[in-house]
């Protein structure tokens, strides 16, 4: 039993799924003011010293300013999703001394005032919307020729150099995509031909990735606002060259499934065109999300809460719709169910977050990584400064 501010309550977790992140949560959501809630006060709370406690969260790959400011962020845009919460006292335990004030903060992140957020959460209702983005991603226009045939030779694991050339050269536009994406620095020397630009800049299988990006960017580009077509798939084709850098700059050894982590980078994030589409009854929740919640996860379960459905299900959905490799599914299927706390996380699990984070980041024109950098020292990457430098 444990007092904050005079408040008692216990914890609820057993001794045997017990951390230290969620006990700090369980205080954080029973104190009346959490944002007043100091790492002192935390740590004296739990029964630990300061040096104890940092260092048994840095275990935990995370730290008390990173738990507290997920969850005031988690606070504020979860209790827009009801009346039931007062702006006033949203306010106050938001750490604002006037309501005024946070209004302002609010309407500068968001576009809206918080009374207008609500609003618009509050339009339809969860299986309306999940079941109106089922028909948006089922009624989407076929993927282009080039894109089915790369798809189909994959299956039948016919896809070599060769053969990749072959089909991407009898496509003009996508030709002229691939000979651009690899004639920019980060992919090194500008390519003389397509064949170069595929075997020495970009990859078999990248390109192959790449061309499923293309066909969603193309079907949706009427549907979707063109700012967020392009700021995301922007995001999508960083994703290969972003892992390559973490996985160069990791201190510790950590096995990946090298082709199938590249396409959850690539795909994941998919979702968002889906839930922003112009049909989608929550369309303008979505806009207003994705340019006010800074934290990928926060607005994951933002999403999820308000539309019945997440980011990565809705990636998901698209994916399986248009039949791709099932284990990427089913990959980002276990992503959802960690995000949820319903899978137990591995440390190649908290290295994709991570990396997703930061493709979030990037996409959704957030400019303050100071939150990231801190995380990527957390889970032993070395040089996160000179990786956003180059990529972003």
């Amino acid at each position: 039993m444990y007092s904050v501010y005079g408040k008692s309550f216990q914890m609820n977790h057993s001794p045997s799924t017990f951390t230290l992140t969620q006990a700090t949560n369980d205080l954080l959501n029973k104190c009346d003011l959490p944002a007043s809630l100091t790492i002192e006060r935390c740590a004296d709370l739990l029964a630990m010293s300061m040096t104890s406690f940092r260092r048994k969260l840095a275990q935990e790959e995370t730290s008390y300013k990173l738990i507290q400011s997920k969850f005031l962020n988690e606070l504020c845009v979860k209790a827009l999703l009801t009346k039931h919460s007062k702006i006033d006292d949203l306010a106050v335990k938001l750490g604002y001394s006037e309501r005024a004030t946070f209004e302002r903060a609010f309407r500068q992140k968001f576009g809206v005032t918080p009374s207008q957020f609500r609003e618009l959460s509050l339009l339809g209702n969860e299986q309306s919307s999940h079941k109106k983005l089922i028909e948006i991603a089922e009624n989407m226009p076929p993927m282009s020729g080039s894109c089915q045939q790369l798809l189909r030779e994959k299956e039948q694991d016919n896809l070599d150099l060769e053969r990749v050339v072959a089909i991407v050269s009898k496509d003009a536009i996508f030709s002229a995509r691939i000979m651009g994406l690899a004639s920019k620095a980060i992919y090194g020397r500008t390519p003389k031909n397509l064949e170069e630009a595929i075997s020495r800049n970009i990859g078999v299988g990248t390109v192959v990735n790449f061309a499923l990006v293309y066909a969603m960017k193309d079907s949706l580009q009427d549907h979707v606002e063109q700012r967020v077509i392009n700021q995301y798939s922007e995001a999508f084709f960083l994703a290969p060259k972003l892992f390559k850098s973490i996985r160069k700059s990791l201190t510790v050894n950590i096995k990946f499934d090298i082709t199938l982590i590249e396409q959850v980078l690539v795909f994941a994030l998919l979702g968002v065109f889906l839930l922003s589409h112009k049909s989608a009854y929550k369309n303008e929740l979505m806009l207003r999300s994705l340019q006010g919640i800074d934290d990928l996860s926060t607005l994951n379960n933002h999403i999820r809460e308000s539309m019945g459905i997440s980011i990565f299900s809705s990636s998901s959905l698209m994916l399986s719709l248009w039949h791709i490799d099932a284990n990427v599914v089913k990959q980002l299927n276990h992503l959802e169910k960690v995000s949820q706390l319903r899978a137990k996380s591995s440390a190649q699990d908290e290295l994709v977050f991570f990396m997703l984070s930061c493709l979030y980041f990037s996409a959704a024109g957030h400019d303050d990584f100071s939150v990231l950098a801190q995380k990527a020292q957390l889970l032993n990457i070395e040089g996160f400064a000179e990786i956003k430098a180059q990529l972003f």
